[in-house]
Formats: C-alpha cells, structure tokens, sequence
C-alpha cells in the first residue's frame, strides 16, 4: 500500500492543525486516565448489581481471569462487568479529544469527519447474510448445543445493548486512535494496520491458535477501514461477529471456549475475506470515500 494517497484513513492523523508526533500519545494518556475512572464506576456499579443479586465481589472479579469457558455474559451483572468495561473506553476517547482539542472525536470516525450512519447501515443489513448468517448455519453444523439457556431477560438486553458499544469501543480505540497514530508515525498503511492489530490480539484470552486468528482479524478489520475509508465497516462487521456469538452462546446453540483451532481460524478469515469483498463492491454504490 501507498505511504500516502488522498483519501487515506490510516494516515489521516497527520493532517489536523496543530499535529505534532506527540498530540496522539497525549490523547492515548487522557484515554486511560479517563478509562480509569469510567472502569472504576462500572466496578462499583457490579459490585452492587451482585449484592443485590447474591454474587460476591470475589466471584464478579475473577469472572474471566480463566479466559472465555467461565465468563459470564448473560446475566446483568456479568454483562456490566464483562462486557460494560470495555465499552467504555468509548466515552473516554470522547473526553480525551475534548481535553487535547487538536482534533475533532469525528475525524477518528471516517475521513469526513463525521459518523457515516447510512453507510453503516448499508454495511450491517448486507452483513446479516455474509457474516451472521455463516456463523449461526456453522454453531448448528457443530452440534455442541446443549440447549441451556444462559440469558437472564435483563441480561439479555443488557448484553444486545452493551454488545453494540462494546465493539464501537473496540474499533475507535484500535482501528481509529492506535492504526492512525501508527500511521502517522510511520507514514506507512500497511505497517499501521499490522501494528494496530498486536495490541488488540493480545488483550483477548484464548489459545495461541485463537491469538493468530484475532491478529489476522485485527489486520482485515484494518483493511475493511482502509478501503471503506471509515469505521462503519470494521464496527459493522465486529457488532454482528460478536452479538451473533453472544446470541447462539446465550441461548445454548454453541459452547464459547477459550481453545480455538484451525478450522475456527479458517472460517473466520474467510467469512472476513467475503465481507471485505463485498465492502470493495459496496464502496462504489453507496459513494467515494470522502463522501
């Protein structure tokens, strides 16, 4: 890929007034400062959602400290924990650029500046077919249903809702504020796109199998952004990914598991590699980069 072309989302940071190479590393700062308080709240607000529901702080603590197999997602209480503390590293992004103030929160969104909503839409209903129908048709072909339900109906919502903020979290921090900051650095998409992926692989538990298909998936998540020059393909594509597998792990389809083998890690580049195709045919129709 090109060190620069006009419309690049990956190298984009550097054209905001008042750039220098330590503007980002100022906004990665505030955003775990902020981080640390929003996570601090959610902390408390567990806490006392588990009291009351009989859970100690204990048991709402070391709730994934054995990666995937025991992480509850599907009560109220495991939903905040699990899933709230990642989502809001969103808000701390926001009040991070409001503090630094050489850029805009936007211009981590696309390259106008803005949220596209209309191409996100555009992304998610198509993706319904490319990407959430493959993964429920495979959990039924692998016939680990054990048909237990682990959704609460308060959990269930919890979960859809914070499911959506979860992966819009996920995608500002890596696919916007890191991948950009890469690339600013290094004025190189490529180089930026891999590097952004690193991180976002290591956060997650699994097996090194499962490691590998996170990094290649944070890789093609970083092309969906480079080609759709955007956010709302990446965050498209990870709310159905993900929301699909809290759905057929919650109602007891398939069995979530920290161990990921070659096969899963194959079906996902493949499911990604056939969104990324139809991202390359949608860009033309629903209009250029910039608009």
């Amino acid at each position: 890929m090109k060190k620069n072309e006009d419309g690049n989302f990956v190298l984009s940071g550097r054209e905001h007034g008042g750039y220098r190479w330590f503007k980002p590393l100022q906004v990665i700062l505030f955003t775990a400062a902020f981080y640390a308080v929003l996570l601090g709240a959610v902390l408390v607000m567990t806490i006392l959602a588990g009291l009351m529901s009989g859970v100690s702080p204990g048991e709402i603590l070391s709730g994934n400290s054995r990666g995937y197999d025991n992480v509850d997602m599907y009560t109220p209480v495991g939903a905040i924990m699990n899933i709230g503390s990642i989502a809001v590293l969103l808000p701390a992004l926001f009040f991070a650029t409001l503090v630094v103030r050489y850029r805009s929160f936007g211009t981590y969104q696309s390259v106008t500046g803005k949220w596209r909503m209309r191409h996100f839409l555009i992304y998610f209903v198509t993706g319904l077919i490319v990407v959430a129908l493959p993964l429920a048709i495979c959990s039924f072909i692998k016939g680990e249903a054990t048909g237990e339900i682990h959704f609460t109906i308060a959990g269930f919502i919890i979960c859809m809702v914070l499911g959506f903020c979860q992966c819009m979290a996920e995608e500002h921090i890596f696919r916007g504020l890191l991948m950009q900051t890469f690339g600013g650095w290094t004025r190189i998409t490529t180089v930026a796109i891999i590097l952004q992926a690193v991180p976002f692989a290591i956060i997650h538990p699994y097996n090194i199998t499962g490691k590998i298909s996170v990094l290649l998936s944070g890789i093609l998540m970083g092309v969906m952004v480079y080609i759709s020059g955007g956010l709302e393909a990446s965050c498209a594509y990870h709310i159905l990914n993900n929301v699909t597998l809290y759905i057929i792990n919650g109602f007891g389809i398939q069995t979530v598991s920290t161990n990921l083998n070659i096969s899963d890690l194959v079906f996902d580049v493949l499911v990604q590699g056939a969104f990324i195709v139809l991202i390359v045919f949608l860009t033309g129709k629903i209009g250029e980069k910039r608009k």
